[in-house]
């Protein structure tokens, strides 16, 4: 049903991200763009804001280019440095010879879990592609996508400790937000000691409201089994900059 709702909003409505933690290398390119006549199904993760005007908005994780417009789908572009541009012809996104494109995981198991100087992005789900699609050995490179199905998750939980997953409260860092459960719920701190700070926010409204906004149904939490069950990450060594779970009071 949801895969169906995609290609409507693909149909009817005119139409660069990387997929997510440890995804900025999908393997090694198996292929030449190719058409894709029918819509392949991957998995990424964003970042999520909202303000009173825009309403939620995902945004992409790490070098990503365009903010997920709601109900539009997404167009690549390629969004190399203007130094790299001058010894590279312009091109359609993506390109075999280039690394632009919207990137999606084959699956949850492909992400690396490191631990960033950033808070790690609280969105998961599922994701459509089409159009000129590059595949690798972890996943593809695609022209057009929109989101499928999305969840949010506990940016704590999904990407460095095993835990419920479920948010309890929102927290917000600078102008994005971070569902977070119980367990973490006090909140995130980064390596220059600043910490996220608690919203009035209601998890559960604030996901009703994405998937409203975006028109797509909610992921199923037991989907996300591969990201909450693995093992803690382990600590980096001290002089590495990482961000913190601050206990909860």
């Amino acid at each position: 049903m949801m895969l169906a709702r995609c290609r409507r909003i693909h149909h009817h409505v005119c139409g660069l991200a990387r997929a997510g933690p440890g995804a900025n290398d999908l393997g090694m390119h198996l292929d030449t763009p190719e058409a894709a006549v029918e819509a392949i199904d991957g998995w990424r993760a964003w970042d999520l804001s909202e303000d009173e005007d825009e309403g939620p908005l995902l945004h992409p994780v790490g070098d990503g280019v365009d903010v997920w417009v709601p109900r539009r789908p997404l167009a690549a572009r390629c969004g190399a440095r203007p130094l790299l541009s001058l010894f590279r012809p312009p091109h359609e996104a993506p390109d075999a010879a280039c690394r632009c494109g919207i990137y999606a995981a084959r699956s949850l198991d492909v992400f690396d879990r490191s631990r960033p100087a950033w808070p790690p992005p609280p969105v998961v789900g599922t994701v459509a592609l089409w159009g000129r699609v590059i595949e690798h050995e972890r996943g593809w490179r695609a022209a057009r996508a929109y989101p499928a199905r999305l969840r949010l998750v506990c940016a704590m939980c999904a990407w460095f400790e095993p835990g419920p997953g479920t948010p309890s409260v929102v927290h917000r860092f600078l102008d994005r937000l971070y569902p977070l459960c119980k367990r973490h719920s006090g909140g995130i701190e980064v390596p220059d000691t600043r910490r996220s700070a608690t919203t009035d926010l209601d998890p559960v409204a604030l996901q009703a409201r994405l998937l409203d906004a975006y028109a797509v149904d909610l992921l199923p939490l037991e989907r996300l089994a591969p990201l909450l069950h693995r093992p803690r990450t382990p600590d980096p060594p001290a002089y590495v900059p990482t961000i913190r779970s601050v206990p909860p009071a």
